[in-house]
């Protein structure tokens, strides 16, 4: 479920936008504010997913909103700005946080279906930090190339419903523009690698092998998507 939380003087507008969200099953707006003053303080307190922010605003406008975000690096919600100020558009553009500028003419429903783009890629980015959590619970090191790999790998066969190697290898690496056997490779160098420095009774644990065995890659891509989906 998409959070949604919108920022939005013209209260008229606010509800409209609220209302085309909520009819849609896969997202919910978790709050309307016709002020900014208060609008980085809700966004700490909710954690929406999207905010859809005017750029004029009584209290704190919407410059000084984006700001607010911008400095803070713990906040990972992602801005539509929806405004009839489109002359601060080269100023937007320095502001990461923002996802997409739409102005006050675009109908709702081009912003649900933007929206709705961005539900898909906000679970995978999700189900990649979960992933990476459980890769170094297991003690793979971000740095290594394959680590990055075995993450594509196991998201793909979540999204896929993938369980077959070679498949997912062949996939990942078209994805990556990469030669399968290389993109093998750097992964066996990055399981090999978290074998010699992790604690290996809690990875044979967290892996469920046995006393003798060794991690290989499909057995972690099936325990870790096994995590996952429980």
């Amino acid at each position: 479920m998409l959070s949604v939380l919108i920022a939005e003087d013209n209260v008229p507008v606010s509800i409209h936008l609220a209302n085309s969200i909520n009819t849609q099953k896969c997202m919910k707006c978790i709050g309307i504010l016709n002020e900014g003053t208060k609008v980085y303080q809700r966004i700490k307190e909710l954690d929406p997913d999207i905010l859809i922010l005017d750029l004029k605003m009584p209290g704190k406008d919407g410059l000084q909103v984006l700001e607010e975000i911008q400095t803070d690096k713990s906040v990972k919600t992602k801005v539509i700005v929806y405004s009839g100020e489109m002359d601060y558009m080269a100023l937007i553009r320095k502001f990461e946080c923002v996802e997409r500028l739409f102005s006050k003419v675009t109908p709702s429903q081009e912003i649900v279906k933007e929206l709705e783009r961005m539900v898909d890629s906000l679970s995978n980015r999700k189900t990649q930090d979960r992933i990476f959590d459980i890769l170094f619970k297991i003690g793979f090191t971000y740095s290594l190339k394959g680590t990055r790999l075995m993450n594509d790998c196991i998201l793909y066969s979540i999204v896929e419903d993938e369980d077959n190697i070679k498949n997912i290898y062949a996939e990942v690496a078209r994805q990556r523009n990469q030669n399968v056997n290389t993109l093998k490779s750097d992964i066996d160098t990055a399981i090999k690698n978290m074998w010699r420095f992790a604690d290996r009774s809690k990875t044979r644990r967290i892996l469920r092998i046995g006393e003798h065995d060794k991690p290989s890659s499909k057995g972690i891509i099936s325990m870790v998507k096994y995590y996952i989906n429980s």
